[in-house]
């Protein structure tokens, strides 16, 4: 129980002619522009810009009209779709195309479908445009993805049909405004916000929220989708921690933030050089021990701080719990340094492992030319095909024969002056068929895929001993054929799938012992198939290779759902492995040659003979 010194001060002190939209050259500035006044993803509200002169909505350098005399209404209806994109004062500028009853059903929030390309408008059939007081718009796009209320990306289905909505409108005065916009459920209110891609990556951002897995407390990025620029930028994030997360971490990793922690106050200034500093005043109750807070400091530098999928948002943080400045290193300053060991990252010059042509295993590590490892692998008495290290390079794991037999060794025992000759020995764990990517968790639990007694699945196998455990994985999910658990051991990246029809998935691990499940799976970077190999890069990005008659391509895939991004790669490359951008990357091919790379772009060099290059995990 903490003690009153341990505890914080209470508070007090758019016809059959198909239009795509009539503003394509604005749209094309406003890409260019950068417009950044849209609102939060996050559950707090938007404060938006100042308002624009004359009543025309500005953004960026766009200036956007209100509809104009003798437009038809797919003009209009174009027109709207492209003025929905400014937020200012609530939408105001778009909602001069509405009828006043639609602008009161109209209310866009958090949000988004984003569309592959911009929509389709026109006019239904039946009614010609101007020859009655009503008419019927269609607006039809291919779905890309879409973003949730808090935030989080989803990319669709791959081969997803295209999807339509019908806007109704009405003549008011010779004008044609909208006066019935698409709803969803039975209610007539209207969420709607569609942004073509191009245009959404340029007005949103990724970042990192950060929460804390469980029970090893290191902390998990759970990615969200941000504006570029917002008055309250970093209210959002703050205000997203105060909670434990929605989605795909949901009841697998929790804030540190207790029950009635409140923000009162975020102060954004400059910070030199050229950099911003915040203030974050949050109210706790006085209960609240010392250790809690500390945790909370560690949530917010790193979701304010990490220089995750881009420059850090934030340089330094002050955190000021119910009006008392927590100490820091400089004036209460509190950086990313102070809590670095909180997100598990590969260390600079890790070791490197490999098959050498006989199935033995050796090492890189500070010496010039590789060794054997201790023990039985070795000396390639057991020749293996493939490999995995302990995070901590206290054990090794490895398949033998036809992808038939999982094996464990403890590195670290056989390592040992004077150990017995059978200290490093090769002891079976799991028989089968098919086993592939054996990967190490933070607990030194082994991870691996393939089959027993003909019943594909994933096993975990502890190093210390004990039976093999049958994973729990969601249903129609497809036998897994390959897999990397993250640095964190909450997440694990897996391909489902064979052949062309392989994809790549993200899971939350939950359980420990005999009772272990994957959980949430998402898909990542759905336009990919015939996935063949993966690893982890770093904690935001896994690198896939895929396979296809055209050949092997090097393929680097953001955890948070939006595009992959072709990388170099080599010809026959069969195999990759990584340990964060401060350390080469390694591939092999299918003729046993290992080459290297200094980084993700960088130009491929044949380095050895050799195949299964694995860093620790």
């Amino acid at each position: 129980m903490a003690t009153m010194a341990d505890r914080w001060p209470g508070p007090g002190t758019r016809q059959a002619r198909r239009v795509l939209l009539t503003a394509g050259v604005l749209l094309a500035a406003l890409l260019a522009a950068g417009c950044a006044t849209i609102p939060s993803a996050g559950p707090v509200g938007y404060s938006g810009p100042s308002a624009p002169p004359g009543g025309v909505g500005a953004c960026c350098g766009l200036i956007v009209e209100p509809p104009q005399p003798g437009w038809t209404p797919e003009q209009v209806v174009s027109n709207f779709l492209l003025a929905s994109a400014s937020f200012a004062h609530g939408h105001a500028v778009a909602r001069q195309y509405l009828t006043p009853a639609a602008s009161r059903l109209w209310q866009p929030r958090a949000a988004v479908t984003i569309l592959a390309q911009t929509p389709q408008v026109y006019q239904q059939p039946g009614l010609q445009s101007g020859q009655d007081s009503r008419a019927s718009v269609v607006v039809s796009w291919q779905e890309l993805a879409t973003l949730n209320g808090y935030g989080q990306y989803t990319s669709a289905s791959p081969g997803e049909a295209s999807r339509q909505q019908v806007f109704t409108l009405e003549s008011v005065k010779g004008q044609w405004l909208i006066d019935g916009l698409p709803s969803t459920g039975n209610k007539k209110v209207s969420h709607e916000l569609l942004l073509p891609s191009d245009l959404f990556h340029l007005v949103y951002a990724p970042r990192n929220l950060y929460f804390y897995a469980q029970p090893d407390q290191l902390l998990v990025p759970d990615p969200v989708f941000v504006p570029v620029a917002s008055n309250n930028l970093v209210t959002t994030l703050v205000t997203g921690l105060l909670q434990n997360p929605n989605g795909w971490l949901q009841n697998v990793a929790v804030t540190a933030f207790p029950p009635g922690a409140k923000l009162t106050k975020v102060q954004v200034l400059p910070a030199s050089p050229g950099g911003k500093s915040a203030i974050v005043d949050i109210r706790l109750p006085a209960s609240t021990p010392r250790s809690t807070v500390q945790a909370m400091a560690a949530q917010l530098v790193w979701t304010l701080t990490s220089p995750s999928y881009g420059p850090a948002l934030i340089q330094a943080v002050k955190l000021r719990i119910n009006g008392h400045l927590m100490p820091g290193t400089a004036g209460g300053i509190q950086g990313l340094g102070d809590y670095w060991r909180y997100v598990p990252h590969g260390r600079r010059d890790a070791p490197l492992y490999y098959l050498s042509a006989n199935g033995a295993v050796r090492m890189f590590g500070q010496q010039a030319h590789s060794v054997p490892v201790p023990g039985e692998a070795g000396t390639g008495r057991l020749p293996l095909n493939q490999i995995a290290i302990s995070p901590d390079g206290h054990y090794l794991a490895g398949v033998a024969g036809p992808s038939s037999t999982v094996y464990t060794s403890d590195l670290a025992a056989a390592a040992k002056t004077h150990a017995a000759p059978s200290a490093g020995n090769l002891h079976s764990r799991l028989t089968g068929a098919g086993f592939a990517g054996p990967s190490w968790d933070v607990n030194d639990v082994l991870w691996v895929s393939g089959r027993v007694h003909g019943s594909p699945g994933v096993w975990v196998i502890p190093a210390a001993g004990g039976a093999a455990v049958r994973v729990s994985l969601p249903s129609r999910l497809g036998p897994v054929t390959g897999l990397k658990v993250a640095p964190d051991g909450v997440r694990v990246a897996l391909i489902a799938g064979t052949g062309a029809a392989a994809h790549l998935l993200l899971g939350a691990v939950v359980g420990s012992g005999t009772s272990v499940s994957v959980i949430h799976p998402v898909r990542l970077a759905p336009g990919l198939s015939g996935l063949s190999a993966l690893t982890w890069f770093d904690e935001d990005h896994v690198l896939a290779i895929t396979q296809s008659p055209s050949g092997a391509r090097l393929w680097e895939v953001p955890v948070n759902g939006d595009g992959p991004t072709l990388k170099p790669g080599q010809p026959g490359m069969v195999s990759i492995t990584a340990a964060g951008p401060q350390n080469p990357l390694y591939l092999g091919t299918s003729v046993g040659r290992l080459e290297n790379s200094v980084g993700l772009g960088e130009p491929w060099r044949d380095i050895m003979a050799g195949s299964n290059a694995a860093y620790p995990g």
